[in-house]
């Protein structure tokens, strides 16, 4: 009988989940971030993540977009900014990560089981970043920020190559982080993971294991802001780096991407070869939000 219990006991997976929302500027990546988890494509054997799958209708719409538009090389739309905070689509995902011990070894045996991470996530448009710094009394401005109030955790990307941005962007967190503690009358902890994109970009992929070091160099005021808000004891932070497309090759790896443009906003590219396509750092940063801990394998991509 015991045996039969702790066979069950070891293999339900863990449950953590996380309603999460997606905030950034209009070049940050944010839909093409959530199409490529949501696609998870040419999963590494080697990666914690076992699988990710859909939950609802608009989960699977997100899969759909992705195998129509990323991988045919083309971009996608942009998110729509006339749409009410409650008619943006809410993708809800189930990330699975695989057991960390072997079932042999029975004092490790309880680590064994899966993780599920369940996701519910709204991605606003680019455009609601922006109408922060110019458009305060805004009532759509106001919707979307009492919708934000809902989450557990906040993604805020960022384009790694838009680092001249830095004023803009703390300006806008600042109001952001403003805003939601007058609103926020339950006083709940909120978790901000600070997530750079596109850093299959070699000045970025380099140091792409050194999340924090390469927020505060190139984005020093937005850091410091983080920060302050963390020793206020209002919630907690914690940086991470990713890229949607990834690289090619392994020896002498180049960014899987054919670039569009490059300037102050950052870079617009598309998949270069998306038979080859391998992300890196999705599931990293909403393992946190959902877990409040690290993770060792998911920070190596």
């Amino acid at each position: 009988m015991m045996r039969d219990l702790f066979k069950k006991t070891a293999s339900e997976p863990q449950q953590s989940s996380a309603v999460l929302r997606v905030i950034g500027d209009r070049s940050s990546g944010k839909t093409t971030y959530m199409a490529s988890l949501a696609r998870w494509p040419n999963a590494d054997p080697s990666s914690p993540v076992q699988s990710v799958i859909s939950v609802n209708e608009a989960g699977e719409e997100l899969i759909t977009k992705a195998q129509n538009l990323l991988e045919q090389g083309l971009a996608l739309e942009p998110s729509n900014l006339d749409a009410s905070a409650a008619d943006i689509k809410d993708y809800t995902l189930r990330i699975t990560l695989k057991g960390q011990f072997s079932w042999k070894n029975a004092k490790a045996s309880i680590g064994s089981k899966l993780v599920n991470l369940n996701i519910s996530c709204k991605d606003y448009a680019g455009e609601f970043f922006a109408d922060l710094l110019q458009q305060s009394g805004n009532p759509k401005l106001r919707e979307y920020l009492d919708d934000c109030l809902q989450a557990t955790g906040i993604m805020f990307l960022v384009d790694g190559n838009s680092r001249r941005k830095d004023l803009e962007y703390v300006t806008g967190l600042d109001k952001f982080l403003t805003a939601l503690d007058r609103s926020d009358i339950m006083g709940g902890k909120r978790r901000i993971s600070l997530v750079l994109t596109k850093c299959e970009q070699s000045e970025l992929w380099v140091n792409r294991h050194k999340p924090a070091f390469v927020a505060e160099a190139r984005f020093p005021q937005v850091y410091r802001k983080l920060q302050t808000w963390q020793q206020m004891g209002a919630g907690r932070v914690d940086y991470f780096t990713t890229s949607a497309f990834g690289m090619l090759g392994n020896n002498f790896p180049e960014p899987n991407v054919n670039l569009l443009s490059r300037g102050r906003e950052g870079i617009a590219a598309v998949i270069k070869e998306p038979k080859r396509w391998r992300p890196f750092g999705l599931v990293a940063p909403i393992y946190w939000l959902c877990t409040g801990d690290r993770h060792k394998e998911l920070d190596k991509g």
